[in-house]
């Protein structure tokens, strides 16, 4: 059974990549279909037969137009190297590929965690993937007269597997019924499951590859093919199906957002409940670190609060992924047209997070988000400072003043990050837009220098904290040399004042969309995982009490300070002498009791 595990997990998630890499060219490359297919120019023998994606704005050269051929299997490897498949899918991109393709992947990661995990926490997860099956299968009937139907002679395939699986997902409902009441007052997710529900898994795990691995075996029989392009075109139902016909592009892309979103976060959940420190998660049972925060920001009258600087900086990324979420959202609904029409998009060849807040009306939204966002980093700056002097004796010169100043720097830079809202990346203004690029790439290295702040001055480092910080730093100091050479080879023989002549055609960037778009969003994935993979410190004791007597002033000579106590009374506690998961434990009984 385990060497099955072994062959079983890798294919898995090689399916999960091959979805995921799917995704990226449905955003940012649509192909013609059949209602927008211009055959005068996709037959035309005289254009060269090159099916660039460079020439997707540049539709008066020499080239062909792109995406005559319409939308097909394999479109990540169209896109990316030119290799065609003879297999063309009419469904609608936005609403039903982009979709159905992030429902493929969190389910595809859900089961290698059940593989790898075995039975025990089953149950937990069932409340994610059954519905989410669900939901997967129902999402297919629309385009059910689709592949593999289209290929069997018009044989109900899909209608038959969304049918199994809608049934199995109700035997795995009818199982998690059973493990719970067969577990009494023990709690389901601390047993193994039962036999129904592992059924119900390994089922569905079975039809849901079906695809996947029946797309491989057509793209390895049809290897090289090219034909004539008189046959070479959309799919003749393409662009009239259900999903088009919706009108409403956005719902499926935010909805896949969403998605890879939630699976990544729900990963992070398991990985710090397993750590045994689940304060850690934004799903812990006190909620996210914002909501902690709102519900005592400080300490009653004469109560102590163990304030821990993490949360603050988890509040920060929450902040952050919030302001994103609706600015996208916002973006998507009333200005739509900003992800096929923005410069940032011509230099690197993707939409990168920035386009989604960059422009009105989400430009609204954000600006008040992003200065909340300033005012929590700056609490964890100033926090995490009297920390650090609390454990001073137990740090060296170096690592005192290192961290110090990063805090510091940090905090006055993250006052600043608003700054990106009013100084945008525009056509028609060269110069704000590299002073745009230059503020974001100078943030990549004040984050850098807080985290490495916090794990210089660790007293020792574990393992995935190592190799989470080692990745980080490799992406904080790739990314930024990617920038410069895109940036750099970005309308190079242009004069400045003409970069705007530009705003159609989308040249080649030097280095490929892919690999700076791995560097840019793996640095945000990797960023929102630094509350996780910081190395423990202790929190700090804090103690608000204060009482006046005549008057509080302190210019007035006649006032009596013999009975007004220092406002703020804090004490760290240092590794050598303070039991951290002691502490963890006296927060986590506060917090019953409405305390952090």
């Amino acid at each position: 059974m385990k060497a099955l595990k072994f062959v079983i997990v890798p294919t898995l998630a090689i399916f999960s990549l091959w979805n995921l890499s799917k995704i990226p060219a449905y955003f940012e490359f649509h192909p013609m279909n059949n209602v927008t297919y211009d055959a005068a120019k996709c037959q035309n023998p005289d254009l060269d037969r090159y099916l660039g994606v460079h020439q997707q704005f540049n539709q008066s050269s020499q080239f062909r137009p792109f995406g005559c051929t319409g939308m097909q299997n394999q479109w990540n490897l169209y896109v990316m190297f030119g290799i065609k498949s003879p297999f063309k899918l009419f469904s609608d991109v936005d609403n039903f590929l982009i979709p159905h393709c992030a429902m493929g992947v969190v389910l595809e990661v859900l089961l290698i965690l059940a593989l790898v995990q075995g039975s025990r926490g089953l149950y937990d997860r069932s409340k994610l993937f059954l519905p989410l099956a669900a939901v997967f299968a129902i999402h297919i009937l629309p385009v059910a007269k689709g592949a593999p139907d289209s290929m069997a002679g018009g044989a109900p395939i899909n209608e038959v597997l969304v049918a199994v699986i809608l049934v199995v997902c109700l035997v795995g409902a009818k199982g998690m019924r059973e493990d719970f009441n067969n577990n009494g007052q023990t709690q389901p997710h601390r047993k193994h499951a039962g036999a129904t529900l592992i059924t119900a898994w390994v089922v569905i795990g079975i039809l849901i590859n079906i695809a996947p691995f029946g797309e491989w075996v057509l793209m390895i029989q049809n290897w090289g093919y090219d034909p004539p392009r008189t046959e070479d075109h959309p799919h003749p139902e393409s662009g009239r199906d259900f999903y088009a016909g919706l009108k409403c592009p956005w719902i499926g892309k935010i909805a896949c957002m969403f998605l890879l979103l939630s699976v990544f976060m729900y990963g992070f959940e398991i990985y710090a409940h397993g750590r045994g420190e689940s304060w850690r998660s934004p799903f812990s049972r006190k909620g996210p670190a914002i909501w902690q925060i709102f519900q005592e920001p400080a300490p009653g009258t004469d109560r102590w609060l163990f304030l821990r600087p993490e949360t603050y900086l988890e509040a920060t990324g929450e902040c952050f992924v919030m302001c994103m979420a609706v600015s996208w959202v916002i973006t998507a609904m009333f200005n739509p047209g900003i992800f096929q029409d923005n410069i940032l998009r011509s230099i690197v060849g993707y939409n990168n997070l920035c386009v989604g807040f960059d422009s009105p009306p989400a430009r609204y939204v954000a600006m008040p988000m992003l200065v909340l966002q300033a005012v929590l980093a700056t609490r964890y700056s100033y926090l995490d400072t009297i920390r650090l002097r609390g454990t001073r004796e137990q740090l060296t010169f170096g690592q005192f003043w290192f961290a110090y100043y990063a805090n510091w720097i940090f905090a006055l830079h993250m006052m600043c990050f608003p700054m990106l809202l009013v100084i945008t990346a525009d056509f028609m203004s060269w110069e704000t837009t590299l002073i745009h690029l230059l503020l974001f790439m100078f943030t990549l290295f004040i984050m850098w220098l807080m985290i490495a702040g916090n794990v210089y001055e660790a007293p020792e480092l574990e393992l995935d904290t190592k190799i989470w910080f080692g990745f980080f730093t490799a992406h904080t100091f790739l990314l930024p040399v990617v920038g410069v050479i895109n940036v750099l080879g970005f309308g190079a023989d242009v004069p400045a004042d003409q970069i705007h002549l530009l705003r159609y055609e989308k040249p080649h960037p030097p280095v490929p969309w892919y690999i700076t778009a791995y560097l840019d969003y793996g640095w945000f994935l990797l960023l929102l995982l630094t509350v996780l993979f910081l190395p423990k410190a202790p929190p700090v004791k804090t103690q608000f009490h204060c009482s006046y007597r005549d008057s509080c002033d302190p210019d007035d000579s006649s006032a009596d300070y013999s009975q007004v106590s220092t406002p703020t009374n804090s004490s760290i506690h240092s590794a050598s002498s303070f039991d951290s998961d002691a502490i963890g434990k006296k927060v986590d009984s506060d917090a019953e009791r409405g305390a952090l």
